[in-house]
């Protein structure tokens, strides 16, 4: 009998008699019929208090919770019928207080109530009295407290006995002699309530390390009931952390100290992993830096099988945060302690005792999460980063190879990956970074190459040296390049679209200061995007073009400003000068080699992408008058542009409406190019009509000729002949064409928009096209 009331196993009584659940038992069935009766047994004892029969409702409501005692119930399952119960008796409690207003002594209900027969119900009963009888104030609350918490050592079966401390705290957590509480002074103080909650967290921890032993027979199952119970034990920590009296002082010199000698004295792995972490997690987070060397040394005591990395990851997320949220938190107390040697010194100490017994993925989310406090907590000390990683190449060569599996490696690029949006180009200044990098499969190599490329393109800053721009190149080869043997074909075309549109943008963040140190970068990175392939070319190489276009500009402009300050202030005149008053002299790089390497790049992608091709040829015409007007000749290299442009129109482009975008584009740049001969524009101008006369379509035959009368009514030609042909051509075309009405009447009206800003001639035509469409 006293076995099956207290339900010690054979740990405390020498027998061999262990409860377990039975097989078969259905748990819903069980907790249904079980709750069916407590309800009944509530019902009757809210009738005995409304009738003011109080021996009645005690009789209900100790049969109410005897329910408690309900063998071959799960913890779960356990769990929803005390929740159901502890709000029945939330009635009597009401109850009691009521007859504390009236002037009932509590002291004698309190009596009273131990009368009842069956231990569980009695001391439940117990402690709903003691909850009011310390809110009367009739006695010390520490006497009271230190009554319950020694009666409630008669449950000693491990779910039970749970249970009830769980409803002592519940009960009490408001009624606690705390800091500025009512009831401090005669009925106690902080220290008082220190004693009370660490008593109980060691009689609920003691009770729930036995529930391993308890139950099922499978392990599995047991430590998965235990498991669903810890936040039944971390209330006390809960409520411990939560006292008014506890500050750093206090917790410094005695709850932390009882704390730790409790959790290293139960050697259970489970219980230490969890009440280490509930102390992380409910303590203020400058209590923790305050102690935080004595917090890491007890981490490092622990039952081997405990999961130190865990521990350690949380309390450095937590700091980690509270030094983003408070600015100068980390640097106030680092005057006093430093905090990051304290890390390094405690993760070496774990690294060297546990090392080889732990697996290599948890060795390396220890320096992730290491890595992640140390730059939020200090975002200007690279060299803390430095060393993390000094430490993670250690541990990589100290494992074989093959522990090193797929999700080490994921792990390792989350370590390259986190310096990144913070440090950005500094990582290349991280000695063990590339080391790192080598251990890395090259698909990860890829990913992490395209985190470094992300990284410097969104934090907008610029590559001023030739030396990064070599390291960085190095560093994302694989993005650059792709990868030997992968089928790019596979890739998911947004996704590979995006990719390389980061590629092209890595471009403009190229910023030399010295426009020959920026040309060299520029065919640096020509060459390797040439070894990309025409895939990635056709969005990496306009990006490079156009930066070349722009250094032509620049290097113009850097040479007109350079000259300006040697320019002599007091001889303006100076023989020297130029006309318009600045420096003859050639530019530091001739902007022709600028766009014969242009012309080369575009070469490289004009079979394969002719239409892209096309556009840059064209825009380097364009980029070209600014060259001109500078004093530089760029006919010959211009009209190469020109023709090559043609050129890829007429034998590569062959889809019709990219054969009118192009020859629109070709038409309006040759309008606007200003430094051709007569002879050389004439020809470009002939071969373009000549490609408009021979689109499929007629109506954009008839506009492309439209478009090309510009060309012949331009200052280099002037041809009024020409251009009459030309609108003649157009009327008859629009003759012809066999479209919708409305279209029809679009193409006389581009007739008349031609002809309108001509000479009276040409507006006879335009007459002539409306009385032809009437």
């Amino acid at each position: 009998r006293c076995v099956q009331e207290t339900g010690i196993n054979a740990e405390y009584m020498g027998i061999s008699i262990m409860f377990k659940e039975e097989v078969g038992i259905d748990q819903e069935l069980l907790l249904d019929e079980t709750q069916t009766r407590a309800s009944q047994s509530a019902s009757l004892m809210k009738k005995g208090l409304e009738s003011g029969n109080l021996r009645e409702a005690l009789k209900y409501a100790s049969s109410m919770l005897g329910e408690l005692r309900c063998p071959n119930i799960s913890p779960k399952y356990y769990y929803v019928l005390f929740m159901q119960i502890f709000n029945d008796l939330k009635d009597l409690e009401d109850h009691f207080l009521d007859e504390k207003r009236k002037g009932r002594r509590m002291a004698d209900v309190y009596e009273s109530v131990q009368q009842a027969a069956e231990l569980l119900p009695r001391l439940y009963l117990l402690i709903t009295v003691g909850s009011v009888f310390i809110e009367s104030q009739e006695t010390s609350a520490k006497e009271i407290l230190k009554d319950l918490i020694e009666m409630s050592k008669g449950i000693q079966h491990p779910l039970r006995g749970l249970f009830l401390r769980y409803f002592l705290l519940k009960k009490l957590k408001d009624r606690l002699p705390d800091k500025k509480s009512k009831f401090e002074g005669e009925g106690g103080n902080t220290s008082d309530c220190i004693n009370f909650l660490l008593q109980n967290l060691f009689e609920m921890n003691r009770l729930w390390m036995r529930m391993q032993h308890v139950g099922s027979k499978d392990k599995a199952t047991r430590e998965a009931n235990r498991q669903e119970l810890n936040m039944v034990v971390g209330e006390n920590l809960v409520r411990l952390s939560s006292l008014q009296g506890v500050d750093l002082q206090t917790y410094q010199e005695l709850v932390q100290p009882k704390l730790f000698e409790l959790i290293q004295n139960c050697k259970d792995p489970i219980s230490q992993q969890y009440l280490m972490d509930c102390i992380i997690q409910v303590f203020p987070d400058d209590f923790h830096l305050q102690t935080l060397d004595k917090l890491l040394d007890a981490c490092t005591k622990l039952h081997n099988s405990v999961d130190v990395k865990t521990i350690f990851i949380s309390l450095m997320d937590r700091l980690a945060n509270y030094a983003n949220s408070q600015a100068n938190a980390i640097a106030d107390v680092e005057k006093n302690i430093n905090i990051f040697g304290l890390f390094k010194k405690y993760i070496d100490k774990v690294l060297e005792e546990q090392g080889i017994a732990m697996e290599l993925k948890k060795l390396i989310e220890l320096q992730v999460a290491f890595v992640r406090f140390s730059i939020k907590s200090y975002p200007d000390k690279i060299e803390y980063v430095n060393l993390i990683l000094e430490s993670s190449v250690k541990i990589m060569q100290l494992q074989p190879s093959k522990s090193v599996t797929d999700d080490c490696l994921k792990s390792l690029v989350k370590l390259l990956v986190i310096p990144l949006d913070t440090l950005s180009l500094s990582i290349f200044n991280l000695a063990h970074f590339p080391t790192l990098m080598q251990y890395l499969t090259p698909q990860l190599l890829k990913t992490v190459a395209k985190k470094i490329v992300m990284a410097v393109v969104n934090v907008r800053k610029p590559i001023e040296t030739f030396d990064t721009v070599q390291r960085l190149l190095s560093f994302i080869k694989p993005f650059i390049e792709g990868i030997a043997g992968e089928d790019e074909a596979k890739d998911d075309p947004y996704e590979f679209e995006e990719n390389q549109n980061y590629a092209a943008k890595l471009v403009h963040q190229i910023e030399c200061k010295d426009p020959v140190t920026q040309l060299e970068a520029l065919v640096l990175l020509k060459e390797a995007f040439e070894k990309g392939g025409p895939q990635r070319m056709r969005y990496t190489i306009p990006s490079l073009v156009f930066s070349l276009y722009r250094l032509a500009q620049r290097s113009l402009k850097r040479v007109t400003e350079e000259d300006e300050k040697r320019r002599p202030s007091s001889d303006s005149g100076s023989e020297n000068t130029t006309p318009s008053g600045q420096l003859e002299g050639p530019p530091k790089i001739p902007p022709l080699k600028l766009y014969q390497i242009a012309y080369q790049a575009i070469e490289s992608i004009s079979q394969a992408h002719p239409e892209t091709a096309v556009r840059l040829y064209l825009h380097g015409v364009l980029s070209m008058n600014n060259v001109v007007s500078s004093g530089t000749d760029c006919e010959e290299l211009g009209y190469q542009f020109a023709s090559q442009a043609l050129v890829l129109y007429q034998d590569e482009i062959t889809d019709t409406d990219a054969k009118y975008r192009a020859i629109t584009f070709i038409i309006g740049t040759l309008q606007k190019a200003i430094f051709f001969s007569f002879d050389n524009f004439e020809t470009l101008t002939t071969n373009t009509v000549q490609y408009c006369a021979k689109l499929l379509k007629k109506q954009d035959q008839c506009k492309a000729i439209l478009m090309c009368t510009h060309l012949f009514m331009s200052k280099i030609l002037n041809d009024s002949d020409r251009v009459d042909k030309n609108l003649k051509k157009s009327l008859g075309l629009c003759g012809i064409c066999k479209i919708a009405e409305n279209k029809s009447m679009d193409l006389y009206l581009s007739l008349i928009h031609i002809s309108e800003p001509t000479r009276p001639l040409y507006i006879s035509y335009a007459v002539f096209c409306l009385k032809k469409k009437k």
